[in-house]
């Protein structure tokens, strides 16, 4: 992975932040499109949730400073989990519109 580290933070939290491909399936005609990408969105929300996982797990009888460091890795992975579900919301919807 290269780049700014701060410039990839911004873009995992910015609501706008789309994957690959995806804003140009956002108004595509077919239901497969839009179930793929609720199923993309579900596998990414899973990840997420393990990871958050983890990490509380790692926090367990730790030092302060790793306890420290690792609730700010969870502060970053609580804000990308929440633009996850909000995309997943967004394609659990169209999925829905287009079963109609």
């Amino acid at each position: 992975m290269t780049g700014d580290p701060s410039e990839l933070t911004q873009d995992l939290k910015d609501p706008d932040h789309r994957l690959p491909g995806e804003r140009e399936s956002e108004t595509s005609p077919l239901l497969e499109d839009a179930q793929h990408w609720l199923h993309v969105y579900s596998e990414l929300l899973t990840f997420k949730r393990t990871l958050l996982q983890t990490a509380e797990i790692h926090k367990e009888d730790a030092p302060a400073a790793v306890v420290t460091e690792v609730t700010n890795d969870q502060i970053l992975l609580q804000s990308e989990l929440e633009r996850l579900l909000e995309r997943h919301d967004f394609w659990q919807d169209r999925v829905a519109r287009l079963q109609r």
